[in-house]
């Protein structure tokens, strides 16, 4: 028996992550259960039923939240709820890729910011999708926890406005090792040297005060206008949400950020060679961060906060 499709009547009326057709449930309620702190299944899928993730728990209502928890008010709701079928006249009347198999529906309260003034370049895709009255609080942030979903598995994020957003899974470059274990500048540079040849520890590091932080810079190529790689060490403030329970936290967190520093279209390009150069930035981060956590230990974590398996 099949799940049952959604009507058009009900997507119109809903923002929707929309996934082909190997995307299993579980992919999707892992990223969402690590990234939102207190959410859970109440209703899991079957092959007849599409299951309900609830971004607001009701034992949490009321309570103290830690990082990753969205604000929780008595009369607010979030959840998510799929898979459901999406059939070639649903497919058709939202104008969808035909890659397009799967809807999970997303149900949360409307609320917008008054008129934002314009800017010469946008607020970016997901808030520009809305005019000038942008999401704010928990639609906001729930509508970031489904746009990140849909960039890590290559799906769409299709707003009540109509806007398909489709984020690119390639342009998720950066990574960041959170670890229990503090680097001097010395010992970053003998990690990160034979990974990425090269790369230098900035004027400024203070080796003896550990958590003011210092920075690491790396060059992928000779060219001075070619963006760099941004390596940050300094003590973690706020834990993010899928460590939140990881014993070796206790004793403090370190954060090693490696960022590429391009913007806009460096990352998300459209010629072969600036798509090769991206990949080659890409491969590079990721073998310093493999090569920091397998001296720090600790987890890798995306640009959108999921963990990242290295190995």
């Amino acid at each position: 028996m099949r799940r049952p499709g959604i009507a058009p009547a009900v997507a119109h009326h809903h923002h929707l992550l929309l996934l082909a057709d190997d995307v299993e449930s579980d992919e999707v309620a892992s990223l969402v259960l690590s990234h939102v702190a207190g959410s859970q299944w109440t209703a899991l899928p079957t092959p007849q039923l599409p299951g309900v993730l609830d971004l607001l728990p009701r034992h949490q209502r009321g309570s103290t939240h830690g990082a990753g928890d969205l604000p929780l008010a008595l009369t607010e709701r979030a959840t998510l709820t799929g898979p459901w079928r999406v059939d070639l006249r649903t497919r058709h009347a939202l104008a969808l890729p035909a890659w397009v198999t799967q809807a999970w529906v997303v149900d949360v309260e409307p609320d917008r910011s008054g008129p934002a003034p314009a800017l010469p370049h946008g607020y970016g895709p997901l808030l520009d999708a809305f005019g000038a009255h942008h999401p704010d609080g928990v639609e906001r942030q729930v509508l970031d926890v489904v746009h990140a979903c849909a960039r890590r598995l290559a799906g769409i994020l299709r707003t009540t406005t109509g806007v398909l957003l489709e984020p690119d899974p390639d342009s998720a470059v950066d990574l960041t090792v959170h670890a229990p274990v503090w680097l001097t500048p010395e010992a970053m540079g003998h990690v990160l040297g034979p990974v990425l040849p090269g790369v230098t520890v900035l004027d400024g590091a203070v080796p003896t005060a550990e958590l003011d932080g210092y920075h690491a810079f790396w060059r992928p190529s000779e060219r001075d206008d070619e963006p760099g790689v941004l390596v940050e060490a300094e003590g973690a403030e706020v834990l993010p949400a899928p460590l939140a329970n990881a014993a070796w936290t206790g004793q403090g967190v370190v954060t090693y950020r490696l960022r590429w520093l391009a913007e806009g279209a460096e990352r998300e390009p459209t010629t072969r060679g600036a798509l090769r150069r991206r990949a080659s930035v890409r491969e590079a981060i990721e073998r310093a961060a493999a090569a920091l956590r397998a001296v720090v230990g600790g987890e890798v974590l995306d640009e959108d906060g999921f963990l990242v398996d290295l190995a």
